[in-house]
């Protein structure tokens, strides 16, 4: 049974006095009065004293856990939307084995992390974005994770439009530990295993500190075959007793146990019409008989059967893919004089993921007997006599290189980086700090079991149905039947593998000086400033077989494009008042920064103004106020062509030529093309071809950034401490794709043919649409708007109840009032404006509860991480779905830890306690963060220092 969500939303108002992510968690009164810079600034202040919401996950934190993967920590917090992370891949090849993070769930490229407040090395996604992996970060040498939100480009630059997430690393390390940790599904799948050696020493009489860790990952796979009723084989099909609208019957149902009836069958199939149903009766060859084995009765909506007669959706895909992972680490830092110090560090890290997808197909095509027999191949007698059966000659074949096995990839991933920094102190107490970095990423993609187009000539409309190409002219061209399963001649001679490579260099020289101005009555004038040089490169290489267009898709290459970035800085902080009624401490926050890019298309000047105001020494408001920007990136602006294939609606067709403006304009412009009434467009059941490029031409996009909030720590209450934060980001200028149906649709829904958008759409003589181009433009807007709540709650059980032991309370949640994208209606000149919050991919509520119980060498913690349901659809038409919500989601997640002696100490924990799966619902049902197919999983670890 699924919670109240009014009952939540009243304990969450309620619960607003705990927290275990709560910035103003102070440990103790020594670590508030540390001086060191926070995340979201460069002038060195109190810890949690800026003006900025900024969240902190400690290292206990991440090891009560129980992830192996810092991602898999946070990815799930209330902040942040679904990234790159283990469920990625699939059709998306080039994105398996990434982990990056999307805060607000604005995108991964809007979210900038960084090691020690500087930004790491980065690595490209499928579509050629540059992001921050992750994964490579050393999770036994984190301190804590600080995860700012709102803009912060005045304090480190482009990319920070959601926030910043800051990996705060150790230092001083002493001493040799020993981790390691083991865990599996109790249902089976997705097992991982890791083992971690951290070490480090003083030298020098603890002038000097060296500190190391190599991390080792390795994660099993988790297939969609091994979850009942999960991915492809929950679906929704439409209601064969549905009367009409408002009849209360939904349109569409639910059915489990879907298959395919054509694509991807093993052994060879083909279709006859049956006028009967108004459908495709689907038989399969079995040696010399065909029998019926997906009547049409049993297909639903043209290409689900409900009977569970074909193929198995899930036969191959995985709903995590294996990962492997091994990270070098290592710091060395050297006070050189009292005031100086000398710091490097080498980061490594190799990484293998694999992932799978049914074997490669030829869609299927009406063709005749006599079609086929001219070609030279042979119809089993077996086919003659289901067509004689119905009187027909005519066929529907598809085929399936089932004997190939499955398409797959591997990605290897290859990342180095190295830093010097030296930083001191100037005789007048001012601080300085200067960062050398330079680092690459190397990514080797290899797709293999992939079909060459160019060795098949198989043309329907002709009958041409043979293997062509270097075979010809040997005279040894391996024989191809629709009716027989492909020869290992024949799979070796059109199959192939091929690898595309993609190395990403970035290099970095940042100054900066901070201290203090003049004083004021209120306190010191503040102030930093700084310049950085970045310079970062692009070079990607598909396979010249990739290149060439003669695989299902073509993709070009960027040639090595590469760019260098100026930037210069500059932060103030005015103490405005102190120590009169009502004020404690008043302080005005202010930045700017300047940026030049040698691509001339991305200058830009950010800024930011935050009030900072302790009423007392309890309650404190604050407030930021800014303009953040994300810069085009080298993927977005120099993409070469891109040939792929996706679902296209052609407006001209006879379902679609009555849409468009009540004018009529839409069949009038058809016309024009030379299209008649009653035509049925070739894209009718099929994806049709779309050419992306990149634009040179984009700017940067803005977003105005404002969070207001307040920190309440109130002293009657020892150990309590809470926030509450409202964020509004309001993002301008999307670099986003028109989407090649929207150009399909303005070409001829505008008041006449001539204009750009019929330039990207190429038709042959006849209407059929060709190919339709796409590419990236600075267009659309998006909105996010919510509500933070964090508290934290240490008390001693002894002093309240007279029970042993400390409790901690902890919570973080998040309601969402605005997620939004904006775009403009070409044809109407309005904007348009739909608000996805509160629906299933946009919660409106998340939150996470946890409590800890410690007593000696004892420490148990329970994690409870809920996350709203919502509808799936946005039309307001109650009796579309049946089950037109997605369930909830509420999961429970347990810790147990005992220290043995001072150096050991081992633990066990169970991640999803009630064993949970949500596989109920088509929406739900493929897994995700708060919807994992994993069920309930079981690990232990042990950690031991020498």
């Amino acid at each position: 049974m699924q919670p109240s969500r009014k009952l939540l939303a009243l304990a969450i108002a309620a619960a607003v006095t705990q927290s275990a992510l709560a910035d103003t968690a102070q440990e103790t009164d020594d670590a508030a009065l540390e001086e060191v810079v926070v995340t979201g600034s460069r002038i060195q202040r109190s810890t949690f004293e800026t003006p900025s919401p900024t969240s902190v996950i400690d290292s206990e934190s991440i090891k009560m856990s129980g992830e192996l993967n810092l991602n898999e920590v946070l990815s799930t917090m209330p902040q942040f939307g679904e990234g790159f992370d283990s469920t990625s891949g699939s059709y998306s090849f080039g994105n398996s084995g990434l982990n990056a993070l999307n805060l607000r769930d604005l995108g991964v490229e809007r979210t900038l992390a960084l090691v020690n407040g500087h930004r790491p090395v980065q690595i490209t996604a499928d579509d050629n974005t540059m992001i921050s992996e992750i994964g490579m970060i050393p999770s036994e040498l984190v301190e804590r994770v600080e995860v700012l939100t709102g803009g912060a480009s005045a304090v480190y630059g482009a990319d920070a439009v959601a926030g910043v997430v800051n990996f705060i690393l150790k230092d001083d390390y002493e001493g040799i530990s020993l981790r390691s940790q083991f865990g599996d599904s109790e249902a089976g799948g997705g097992a991982n295993k890791a083992i971690t050696l951290t070490l480090g020493e003083n030298f020098a009489d603890g002038r000097g500190n060296f500190a190391a860790s190599i991390d080792y990952f390795e994660e099993d796979p988790l297939y969609f075959r091994d979850r009942k009723d999960s991915a492809g084989r929950v679906r929704y099909v439409t209601n064969p007793e549905n009367t009409g609208p408002d009849d209360g019957i939904p349109d569409q149902v639910i059915v489990r146990g879907v298959t395919y009836p054509d694509f991807n069958i093993v052994g060879s199939t083909f279709g006859v019409w049956n006028g009967d149903v108004g459908g495709l009766d689907w038989y399969q060859l079995e040696g010399d008989d065909a029998n019926l084995r997906t009547p049409a009765a049993s297909v639903a909506d043209g290409w689900k059967a409900i009977d569970g007669s074909g193929h198995d959706p899930n036969a191959y895909n995985m709903a995590r893919g294996p990962y492997e992972r091994l990270n070098g680490y290592s710091r060395v830092h050297f006070d050189l004089t009292d005031s100086t110090r000398l710091s490097a560090d080498l980061m490594f890290s190799k990484t293998e993921s694999y992932d799978e997808i049914d074997p490669d197909f030829i869609w299927g095509e009406w063709t005749t007997v006599e079609s086929l027999q001219a070609a030279g191949m042979t119809v089993p007698d077996s086919v003659l006599g289901v067509l004689d059966s119905y009187g027909d000659n005519w066929l529907n074949i598809p085929y399936t290189f089932d004997e190939a096995g499955p398409r797959w990839h591997t990605n290897e991933r290859e990342y180095l980086a190295a830093s010097v920094s030296l930083q001191g102190e100037f005789g007048n107490g001012w601080n300085w700090d200067t960062y050398l970095t330079s680092g690459y990423t190397k990514a080797d993609l290899v797709q293999g079991a992939k079909l060459r187009y160019d060795r098949l000539n198989i043309d329907f409309a002709n009958g041409n149905f043979e293997t062509i190409g270097p075979c010809e002219a040997a005279g040894n061209c391996p024989e191809f039947s629709f009716f027989e399963p492909a020869s290992q001649e024949l799979i070796d001679y059109v199959m192939t593998s091929h690898t595309t490579t993609t190395d990403v260099e970035q290099h970095g020289l940042y100054a900066n000086v901070s201290g203090d101005l003049f004083k004021l009555p209120a306190g010191d004038v503040m102030f930093s400033a700084g310049a950085e040089a970045r310079y970062e490169s692009l070079d990607y290489q598909p396979s010249e077989l990739w290149q060439s267009g003669l695989l299902s898709s073509q993709q070009t290459s960027i040639d090595d494009e590469g760019r260098s970035i100026k930037e210069v800085y500059g932060e103030l902080l005015v103490p405005l008042l102190a120590d009169v009624p009502l004020v404690k401490k008043l302080e005005l926050e202010t930045a700017v920064r300047g940026a030049e890019y040698s691509t001339e298309s991305a200058n830009f000047t950010s800024w930011k103004a935050g009030l900072n105001w302790a009423l007392n020494d309890s309650f404190r408001i604050r407030s930021v106020y800014s303009k953040a920007v994300r810069a085009p990136q080298l993927g977005e602006m120099f993409l070469g062509t891109s040939v792929g294939y996706a679902g296209l609606t052609d407006p001209c067709d006879v379902d679609q030529i009555d849409g468009g403006p009540a004018d009529g304009r839409r069949k009038a412009n058809c016309q024009a093309l030379g299209i008649e009434d009653g035509w049925d467009s070739n894209l009718k059941g099929r994806r049709g071809q779309v050419i992306s490029e990149g634009n040179e031409d984009l700017n940067e996009e803005e977003a105005t950034t404002l969070t207001l909030g307040f920190v309440f720590t109130p002293g009657f209450v020892d150990g309590l401490n809470m926030s509450v934060d409202y964020y509004d980001i309001d993002l301008t200028d999307m670099i986003v794709r028109f989407g090649a149906n929207s150009n399909l649709s303005y070409c001829v829904d505008l008041e006449s043919i001539n204009n750009d958008f019929c330039a990207q759409v190429q038709r042959a003589a006849d209407g059929d649409v060709l190919s339709v181009r796409d590419t990236y433009v600075n267009a659309d807007g998006s909105r996010r708007r919510g509500v933070d709540l964090e508290a934290d709650y240490l008390f001693s059980l002894a002093d309240t109840i007279g029970v042993p032991g400390d409790l901690r309370l902890n919570l973080i949640a998040t309601r969402q009032l605005e997620s939004s994208y904006t775009s403009l209606n070409i044809v109407t000149g309005q904007e348009e404006t739909t608000d996805y919050a509160g629906n299933y991919s946009t919660p409106e509520w998340k939150g996470d509860f946890t409590t800890t119980y410690s007593l000696d060498d004892l420490t148990v913690r329970l994690a409870t991480k809920y996350t709203q349901g919502g509808p799936i659809s946005l039309n307001g038409n109650p009796e579309r779905f049946e089950d037109p919500e997605t369930p909830d989601s509420l999961y429970f997640n347990l810790w147990t830890g005992y220290r043995f002696t001072e150096s050991t100490e081992g633990y066990l924990g169970i991640n999803n306690l009630t064993d949970e799966r949500w596989t109920d619902h088509p929406y739900t049902s493929y897994g995700s963060a708060n919807y994992s197919l994993l069920g309930r999983y079981l690990y232990a670890g042990v950690t031991v220092n020498f």
